[in-house]
């Protein structure tokens, strides 16, 4: 008998530490953290993802208490900047930034942002994407979970010859994202021709491109300032941007993790993003005045007269052709100036 309960002791003893241990193993696998993964177009040690993105979710990472982390894709090797929105709706990546005008007539509303006059940095055209979120405005973003909205900063012209102003651009084949930046270099005698940002200076160097609407930032971000010599101050639009979620990840996520990110709303990122990059495009443009080469040129008053009435006529004929264009003109505007 003493031995069948020493037996008995011992086998119970055991059961109790076995069962422990298992405990202790699924305490900690239901510890550990949700892996996101996030579909970035820029390179891994751009300014966007090292400077904006990567301590935006730490901060999320940091307020999950260890639910989340946040797995970088970069330099679009999970999904084309054309491809992203349709790529977090399917669930292919969880998260994922773009530019809007990268998928023409999806995000109709937002292409008020690229109407010229209207802003003069990406601080104001944030605030005027987050009024057009929070009142409702925003089409093209069903079945997506927005977890933020701004806008890059205001497109500028650059050649990549010695010209005189903004009658040497005439005849020029140069980008331009979205419609509404399409019909201002239309409106100058220019080309628009459609691509996205990454592969603009490679363009430019081979002369498929003779110029580009492009903001400051994407001089020195993208490597336009190696290719181009002549830049026209004069204010275009700027494109909108887009951070997004998969909604039915969102769904499957811990409650900690849900809270980290619902802690930031949309108008936290347009404010988080437009500063970092408000700042990093003005000292590109320094940089840019203080190099060997190259040239600003502020127009002088025809061509401002000029480029004034076109830009009105566009804004004009943006807002009759747009499904609730003058609602949508009027939120922008009252965010933007509300900077």
């Amino acid at each position: 008998m003493n031995i069948l309960a020493s037996v008995s002791r011992r086998t119970f003893v055991g059961l109790g530490l076995a069962s422990m241990m298992t405990l202790g193993t699924s305490a900690a696998w239901s510890q550990e953290a949700t892996t996101l993964k996030f579909a970035t177009f820029v390179g891994p040690t751009s300014f966007l993802n090292v400077q904006i993105f990567e301590p935006w979710f730490k901060q999320i990472e940091a307020e999950s208490g260890g639910s989340l982390k946040i797995e970088f894709l970069s330099g679009g090797s999970a999904a084309k900047p054309q491809e992203i929105i349709d790529s977090v709706r399917a669930g292919i990546v969880d998260i994922g930034w773009s530019i809007t005008a990268y998928n023409p007539g999806r995000f109709n509303a937002a292409g008020v942002s690229e109407l010229p006059l209207l802003i003069d940095g990406p601080v104001q055209g944030s605030a005027g994407m987050a009024s057009l979120y929070e009142q409702g405005l925003l089409d093209g973003f069903d079945g997506v979970k927005v977890l933020g909205v701004g806008t890059a900063d205001v497109a500028r012209l650059h050649h990549t010859g010695d010209i005189g102003g903004l009658a040497g651009f005439k005849g020029a084949k140069v980008r331009a994202a979205g419609a509404v930046l399409s019909d201002m270099i239309s409106r100058i005698g220019a080309t628009p021709v459609g691509m996205p940002i990454p592969t603009v200076a490679e363009s430019l160097a081979k002369g498929v491109l003779d110029g580009a609407a492009s903001d400051w930032f994407a001089l020195d971000g993208f490597r336009l300032i190696d290719v181009t010599k002549t830049h026209i101050d004069l204010p275009l639009g700027a494109a909108g941007i887009y951070l997004i979620m998969n909604k039915a990840k969102y769904d499957t996520l811990p409650d900690a993790a849900k809270a980290a990110l619902d802690k930031y709303s949309v108008r936290d990122f347009s404010e988080f993003w437009s500063e970092r990059l408000e700042a990093e495009s003005n000292r590109v443009r320094e940089l840019v005045s203080t190099t060997e080469g190259h040239s600003i040129i502020t127009p002088n008053a025809e061509e401002t007269a000029t480029w004034e009435a076109a830009a009105n006529e566009v804004i004009a004929a943006w807002s009759s052709s747009t499904a609730n264009g003058e609602a949508i003109l009027d939120s922008f505007r009252k965010g933007a100036v509300s900077q």
